[in-house]
């Protein structure tokens, strides 16, 4: 996976949603739900523990995909970003 960043800002701040989705379903082609999950998470744990992941990234990321996600999906999204922003 790209750096997680490169899916948050672009050359005019946020790059559009559709882009990362798609290249992120490309790369994970034929994987379930929980290895994406996994291959995102362990991507942004990285970058914040390299220090290039903030929480306002975190936020961001978050503020786009939500409307594409169900409640379930939403509430899932919103533990993993606490998580996230606790490391």
């Amino acid at each position: 996976m790209q750096d997680f960043n490169q899916f948050i800002d672009g050359n005019s701040g946020n790059k559009n949603i559709f882009d990362m989705v798609s290249s992120i379903a490309s790369k994970y082609n034929g994987k379930n739900q929980t290895e994406l999950l996994a291959a995102i998470y362990q991507e942004a744990k990285r970058g914040k523990k390299n220090g290039t992941l903030t929480n306002e990234n975190i936020d961001s990321f978050c503020q786009v995909l939500a409307p594409l996600l169900d409640d379930k999906q939403k509430k899932m999204l919103s533990r993993l970003a606490k998580e996230l922003k606790s490391i």
